[in-house]
């Protein structure tokens, strides 16, 4: 089985390569000769770059969520406790995005060409993503720096 899933990841990790040099190269190598709704000049296939990153995170979100059932599963079915101890990650960072997200400012925000953004719901989701980002970047540099100082290496 491990070898089923090593060889499907290591061509669906190079199909995703393929697709993503394809993109850039068409980003990249057509020119700028689109004027968007704002009336800036941006290049010809930006729709096909912003589609292949909307796809691929799509994909890796699904993926990771059916990994984390699957892993669950077996997990529940060989230690029951432990299985309820890993949700615990997936509690907390409901409970960041929840703080981060009541933390996150309303104001209008003025944009460069002088007009006015006013969503609540969108100016608070970026703040609560900027937030968090933060939070779990700190958390993963104190975690590295505890590691490398071998504080709890028995």
């Amino acid at each position: 089985m491990a070898k089923l899933s090593y060889k499907v990841s290591y061509y669906v990790f190079y199909v995703c390569i393929a697709l993503i040099l394809v993109v850039l190269g068409m980003f990249f190598g057509v020119g700028y000769n689109e004027t968007n709704a704002a009336g800036l000049v941006e290049p010809a296939n930006t729709p096909a770059l912003m589609y292949l990153m909307y796809g691929m995170f799509a994909v890796t979100v699904i993926a990771t969520l059916i990994g984390a059932i699957a892993q669950f599963g077996g997990a529940l079915k060989d230690n029951p406790k432990g299985a309820v101890k890993s949700l615990l990650g997936l509690i907390l960072l409901v409970v960041l995005l929840i703080v981060t997200y009541n933390i996150g400012s309303s104001e209008t925000v003025v944009l460069g060409d002088g007009s006015e953004y006013s969503d609540v719901t969108m100016l608070k989701v970026s703040d609560m993503l900027l937030y968090s980002t933060y939070v779990l970047f700190g958390i993963a540099a104190i975690g590295t720096l505890i590691n490398l100082s071998g504080i709890f290496k028995k």
